[in-house]
């Protein structure tokens, strides 16, 4: 014996071959009675099927010779099968009559070309002689039978030409459904999926269709038993006996209704699929009717278990709902839109009757009274206008009656009667009307709350429409008598006060009275609700008429102005120039305040051009105040191109030029005598400047007046210090040691927020060039590095060499306010720059850092997802590196995603295969990331032959079926050459990133 040749692994000893059904036939009984047999039925079905002599395609059994080898004696039927087929057929057929013939079993289960094998074989052995199908002779197909019975020819055929039905139904719900890319997570075990092969053999049915349809109602008509073939009704073959005979005799018959009620139910379920609504109802109520029969009796004992029928009382109560059948009479719902139908008809009689049960929703009813009103206002010549007319207050009036009797929405009866007030005479006289004549069949709850609405009707149009309410009462006396109608009127008492002509008036209108208070009251609304410099001069004019006590622009106080600006307007002399200025700077600010620039520039404009008129040329205030005002109308020219970025304006560089010359006047001047802008004009030009890249105008000496335009400077330096040292590192400290201080921990105070008007936060806000913020994102990353002081949870950003590596004494700096600084730069940056790469890594660096670790990955993907534009390109680096990827399994793992971890190990130049299968062995692993949905996504043989080996030992037999059809992929051949092993992993990782942007992103 060669102890070298390779041998076979030993079986378990519970391992029962497919032969050892035939030698012991009890064996496959007493497994099919297990609670959860392993193999199924089903699969134990497509073994039977699937074993054949070497070399024969299964599918085609009738052209294929028989082997003398391996067949006994053969029958002069013509049935051509071995004896080794036909063994295994009879099994199949055994385990077939096990399930009750479930059709749904079968078609979740099995190919459809199994299911064809399936079927022509029992049309064969029960005919005694090879059936092909589709079969095209339905009315001949009885005379097929030489040797077997006619009712057991006659269940085959049934069975069959239920299929043909179904199979088309089923056919076109699976494409329907079918999605142009596959989920990775449809596994080797989902339902079958219809191949082109398929969709052809089923598509071929369809001349034969009308022949099924016909055997069925024939078959519904026949006055003989129906029998149906038992478990005990097929013999496995004996290996001493050729020619064993099925048990035929052993099918047991069923009642009428039970066969017909499934029948009706397949016709019912085809001609619903070819939309011939009219027949499938007609069969849905026979299949309700022999249904409701068969329940009866079996619950009287006399129907026996089900042989036949698979119908589910849920499923054919939703074909009911689906062919218009409720089983009830017509609802009033029902009965509304069959009369919107019929053109309105009995809409009052449907609405009457409502008012009592009230089953239409208010929504239904007042969708209707739009309805017709749309319908009457386009002037249709359907109908009588008047008539028209009056059905649309008749609607209307039985509506108000159902909400006055719910309660709720009387805003709406109102509405009503104002709305309809040229017939508000006879819509009354319909409510009256309405509610007179179904008086004794309301409630007495509600017949309370009608009498009240009614005495609400007559205190409010009483006085209006005078003698019509009380004829009203007198026509339909029951909801308000004449008697109770006198006893109201006479307890009305006459007003007490009475009121003067301004109280009675009907708008609010100021009546034409000389009250000079109020007309300075209305001059000075307008004053404070204007936006023209033309119209505050004009009423700047007519309120000094009045001689104000004090200064106009007093009167109101959300006029704002710079401080620098109130030191030469207060000087000024009380009069139109001073309230005129303060007004329009005010005005200015709010304006643009609420982002409406040009109105803001334009008041500044006029305002500017008052101060140049010649008479005011010898004062040095308003010369200054002219200096003044274009500082103000250059800042709000800033603040528009920060608000509207990244569009650029139009007159960019003229823009410059005055930012510049603003920067300029704080050069060597003196704060006590020069006249310069105040800092946040300044640091706004400044600002501006670093956005545009304007780096020389920059280079400032450090002026400690203005720490953000500072600030700036510093942040100019840095950028050229990129620039003059390129392939070497430059350690920058201007900006770091301006930065630093600001993060110190106050005297006192444990914790602490950044102050919204600290310089920092000011330049934060605005900042817009992709450049300077990712200095300064380098700046606070480096820095919460630093003082953190942990490798774990370093942070990475561009430019991080220009920064220090240390500080002294880290314990000094307030940790928290880093990061919230890092968070509102990164937030803003995001804003306006949604798909720049580095930066949402480093928002993934800042959750991860606070141990947030689900959207830490969230930010981790959607880098991923942007570089590989949405997964049209493959992921690849330097888009990813292996700093990335730790996170990323760190995160999967915190959230208890380890499968996810272990595909992820798979990134790295050279797998962390100890990762990976610590991953996948984790005990506190309960595949809530829905382990075998990644089988898709792992390119690794190793991995998968890991995964494998755990199932295994786990005995979860068909998840290690599964990962054994994923690892025997033509592409994870080991073998290939690279080029396809690189495009197999690339297409597995595209795959894995959709799947994780599923999770996190949607």
């Amino acid at each position: 014996m060669d102890l070298l040749k390779p041998r076979t692994v030993p079986l378990s000893e519970e391992t029962i071959l497919w032969f050892e059904f035939l030698l012991k036939p009890a064996l496959l009984t007493k497994h099919l009675n297990k609670p959860n047999p392993d193999p199924s039925p089903t699969d134990l079905i497509i073994q039977f099927l699937s074993i054949t002599p070497e070399g024969q395609n299964p599918h085609d059994v009738s052209t294929t010779p028989p082997d003398p080898e391996t067949s006994g004696p053969q029958k002069s039927d013509g049935l051509r099968y071995t004896k080794k087929q036909l063994a295994l057929k009879v099994l199949a057929l055994k385990v077939a009559a096990f399930i009750r013939w479930d059709l749904d079993q079968l078609e979740r289960s099995l190919t459809v070309a199994r299911q064809v094998q399936l079927l022509g074989d029992l049309c064969s052995i029960m005919a005694g002689k090879m059936v092909t199908l589709p079969l095209s002779l339905v009315h001949e197909s009885p005379t097929v039978a030489v040797d077997g019975p006619k009712h057991a020819l006659t269940f085959a055929l049934t069975l069959y030409h239920r299929w043909v039905l179904r199979a088309q139904v089923l056919r076109a719900a699976v494409i329907k459904n079918t999605k142009p890319f596959n989920n990775h997570t449809q596994t080797v075990t989902e339902s079958v999926s219809f191949t082109l092969r398929d969709e052809s053999s089923i598509s071929a049915l369809e001349p034969f269709t009308q022949l099924s349809i016909d055997f069925l109602n024939q078959l519904l008509q026949e006055p003989h038993t129906f029998r149906v073939l038992t478990y005990d009704s097929f013999v496995p073959l004996d290996s001493n006996i050729d020619n064993t005979q099925q048990r035929f005799e052993a099918a047991l018959a069923i009642r009428a209704c039970e066969l017909r009620a499934q029948i009706h139910y397949d016709l019912c379920m085809y001609y619903l699929f070819v939309q011939r609504y009219e027949l499938a109802r007609q069969h849905v109520l026979l299949c309700k009717e022999n249904y409701t029969q068969w329940q009866r009796e079996k619950g009287a004992g006399r129907g026996g278990p089900p042989l036949y029928c698979t119908v589910d009382g849920d499923a054919l109560q939703g074909y009911l709902l689906a062919c218009g059948v409720t089983g009830e009479p017509d609802g009033l719902l029902q009965r509304l839109h069959e009369s919107i139908l019929n053109h309105y008809s009995d809409i009052v009689v449907i609405l009457k009757e409502d008012n009592i049960r009230r089953e239409i929703p208010m929504t239904q009813r007042k969708l209707l009274e739009l309805n017709i009103e749309g319908y009457n206002a386009i002037g249709s010549t359907d109908g009588n206008p008047v008539e028209q007319k009056e059905l649309e207050l008749a609607v209307v009036a039985l509506n108000i009656i159902r909400y006055v009797m719910d309660g709720e929405n009387i805003l709406s009866c109102n509405v009503a009667l104002q709305k309809y007030k040229h017939e508000q005479p006879k819509l009354i006289e319909s409510l009256f009307q309405y509610a007179d004549e179904q008086y004794d069949q309301f409630a007495e709850e509600d017949r309370t709350l009608l009498r009240r609405y009614f005495f609400d009707i007559v205190t409010l149009y009483g006085a209006e429409l005078g003698s019509a309410i009380e004829g009203f009462v007198r026509t339909y006396p029951r909801v308000v008598s004449e008697q109770e109608l006198q006893d109201y009127r006479q307890q009305r008492s006459e007003p007490d006060t009475q009121l003067s002509g301004i109280a009675v008036q009907n708008d609010w209108t100021i009546p034409e009275t000389k009250n000079v208070r109020l007309e300075v009251g209305q001059l000075e609304r307008q004053l404070i609700s204007c936006t023209s410099a033309n119209a505050v001069r004009k009423l700047l004019v007519k309120l000094a008429g009045t001689n104000p006590s004090k200064p106009l622009f007093t009167i109101n106080p959300s006029w704002s102005i710079p401080y620098a600006l109130e030191q030469i307007l207060i000087p000024l002399q009380r009069g139109f120039l001073q309230d005129f200025a303060y007004i329009l700077i005010g005005k200015a600010h709010e304006l643009a305040a609420r982002k409406d620039y040009a109105t803001a520039l334009t008041l500044l404009t006029v305002l500017k051009n008052e101060t140049q008129r010649p008479e005011l040329a010898g004062n040095p205030l308003v010369t200054k105040l002219g200096k003044m005002v274009s500082w103000e109308g250059l800042y709000i020219q800033i603040q528009q191109v920060l608000a509207e970025w990244p569009r650029k304006p139009a007159d960019q560089q003229q823009l410059i030029r005055s930012c510049k010359q603003c920067l300029n006047t704080i050069i060597g001047s003196n704060a006590s005598t020069d006249l310069i802008p105040h800092a946040k004009v300044l640091e706004h030009c400044a600002a501006l400047l670093l956005n545009f890249n304007e780096w020389n105008a920059l280079l400032l000496q450090p002026d400690k007046r203005f720490p953000g335009i500072e600030l700036c400077s510093a942040l100019t330096q840095a950028f050229l210090d990129i620039e003059k040292f390129k392939g070497t590192k430059k350690t920058n400290r201007e900006a770091w040691e301006l930065v630093l201080p600001m993060f110190l921990n106050a005297p006192g105070s444990r914790q602490r927020q950044l102050a919204p008007d600290s310089p920092l936060v000011l330049l934060i806000a605005k900042l817009r060039d992709p450049l300077v913020i990712s200095i300064m994102l380098s700046l606070l990353a480096k820095l919460h590095n630093v003082v953190k002081d942990e490798t774990n949870f370093d942070m990475n950003a561009e430019y991080m060499f220009l920064w220090p590596a240390n500080v002294n004494n880290t314990s000094v700096y307030n940790l928290k306010l880093v990061a919230e600084a890092l968070n509102l730069l990164l937030n803003q940056a995001l804003k306006y720059y949604p798909n720049n790469i580095p930066w949402i890594k480093l928002k993934g660096d800042v959750e991860y850092v606070s141990n947030n670790y689900e959207a830490a990955m969230r930010f981790y993907v959607t880098a991923l997802i942007s570089g590989t534009e949405y997964c049209t390109v493959h992921l690849q680096r330097p888009l990813f590196d292996d700093f990335l990827i730790r996170r990323m399994i760190k995160c999967s793992s915190s959230l208890g995603c380890f499968v996810q971890a272990a595909v992820l190990c798979q990134f790295f130049d050279e797998p962390d295969y100890g990762l990976a299968f610590k991953s996948i062995s984790e005990k506190s692993s309960s595949y809530a990331d829905a382990m075998d949905s990644y089988y898709s996504c792992i390119w690794d043989p190793t991995l998968l032959e890991f995964i494998v080996n755990w199932h295994y030992k786990k005995g979860e037999h068909k998840r290690r079926l599964q990962t054994i059809a994923f690892l025997g992929q033509l592409e994870l051949n080991a073998n290939n050459n690279e080029e396809i092993k690189r495009e197999a992993a690339a297409v597995r990782k595209n795959r894995f990133l959709r799947s994780l942007a599923k999770q996190y992103m949607c």
